[in-house]
């Protein structure tokens, strides 16, 4: 078997878990930086060497609050406005090993919030907040900053959205090799990511499409970043490639385009999906330059439009027979084909839940396993009698006006 090492970051919203308002969202607006930092210290994992550390300190060990930086006039660190906790795993030998890693994280994380009454949420959006302003504004010092260095592009998006960052690396690949991955998949970004569509609200009302934050967060961030040493990094000139911060990092392909979502089954598949992009030989498309108007259309429609639909299915089927043909099993991406043939992305089940008087995110983490079966069951055999099913406000197609897409895209072509 082709075995690549994979790592997993992951976003999660906080919530109170007791008091007064359980369930209530705890960010930037109501939750204080000292305070979750407390709460969050002496992280298991602070002395992994396997994983670099933030210059602030911030980002150590397995756990970290996340949010956006700001800083006083002179360059000195003021606060982070939170947005929530990152969980990140150190590199595994395969998907499995490094999700049961996450899983065990997380399970000791929600003891430690529970021990102070709050708990883990997953949703890729805020589903309360209207916008992320900056408070007070950008000083001289911190406007410098941002400007020359991208990480900080687009916090009034990121502030308010949620993912997984799936980590990949082949051990022995050349950089050139490397580079080739990242390009592909960032070419295949818009047809992989509506698998995780899970940003159905924003602003507390429902939003006119499956994924709140590829709409907005696709122009303006990476889908896939590569980490390269410093002379391959030279060597490979590309917007995808970025500076290895330590020696084990090289080669290091980051894939940062899927939604939070809460199932660990499927996140499990999304991983697999990857490293099958990876490995299949007939697919040819490149890219570096995000394709904003496709990845819009399928954050409206997700997989009830056509062309995203075929699009995908037939990446999912290039990526089943490349995993087998490298020893994989073949029910690797199992979960990914229930969603496909339901038409369903994970956005779905949360439109459920919240009609029926639920919550606009999925509380707990994805140890709580969600299989929306009642869902899938209802929308393969509505698929099948050509009825609708009861919930189809919930899938409802919004076609985006004022555009124009290139049919060139399409994999399916």
């Amino acid at each position: 078997m082709t075995a690549f090492l994979c790592g997993i970051e992951f976003e999660y919203l906080l919530i109170d878990a007791a008091g007064k308002t359980p369930g209530r969202v705890r960010d930037f607006g109501n939750l204080a930086f000292p305070a979750i930092a407390a709460i969050l210290a002496a992280p298991p994992g602070a002395d992994d060497p396997r994983l670099a550390t933030g210059d602030l300190g911030i980002k150590r060990g397995y756990w970290y609050p996340e949010g956006d930086e700001r800083f006083h006039a002179d360059g000195r660190f003021r606060t982070l406005e939170v947005k929530g906790v990152e969980i990140r795993t150190p590199p595994a030998a395969s998907v499995p090993e490094a999700l049961a890693a996450l899983l065990r994280i997380e399970e000791e994380l929600a003891g430690r919030l529970g021990a102070h009454g709050l708990g883990l949420a997953i949703a890729a959006a805020n589903p309360r907040r209207a916008a992320y302003r900056f408070a007070p504004p950008l000083n001289g010092w911190e406007t410098a900053l941002r400007a020359a260095h991208h990480a900080y592009d687009a916090a009034h998006i990121s502030t308010l959205s949620y993912g997984p960052d799936i980590n990949l690396s082949l051990p022995g690949q050349s950089a050139r090799a490397a580079l080739e991955m990242a390009r592909k998949l960032d070419h295949y970004a818009p047809w992989l990511a509506p698998f995780s569509f899970c940003s159905p609200f924003h602003a507390g009302r429902r939003w006119p499409g499956a994924s709140w934050r590829t709409f907005h967060r696709a122009p303006a961030r990476p889908a896939v970043k590569l980490f390269l040493a410093p002379e391959d990094r030279h060597r490979h000139a590309s917007r995808l490639v970025h500076p290895a911060r330590q020696p084990n990092e090289a080669g290091r392909i980051e894939f940062k385009a899927f939604d939070a979502q809460p199932s660990a089954d499927i996140l499990a598949a999304l991983c697999h999906l990857l490293i099958g992009v990876c490995l299949a030989p007939g697919l040819p498309g490149r890219g570096e330059t995000p394709d904003t108007l496709l990845y819009c259309r399928a954050a409206r429609q997700g997989f009830h439009n056509e062309e995203i639909r075929g699009g995908s299915r037939r990446l999912l089927d290039t990526a089943a027979s490349a995993l087998e043909r490298a020893g994989y099993r073949g029910d690797t991406l199992a979960p990914l084909d229930k969603l496909i043939a339901a038409r369903a992305t994970p956005a779905d089940e949360l439109l459920a839940q919240w009609q029926a008087g639920g919550a606009m995110v999925f509380i707990g983490g994805l140890r709580e396993e969600r299989k929306a079966r009642g869902f899938f069951q209802e929308a393969r055999l509505s698929a099948r009698s050509g009825v609708a099913p009861a919930r189809s406000s919930a899938v409802k197609q919004t076609p985006l006006r004022h555009a124009r897409f290139r049919p060139g895209n399409d994999p399916a072509r």
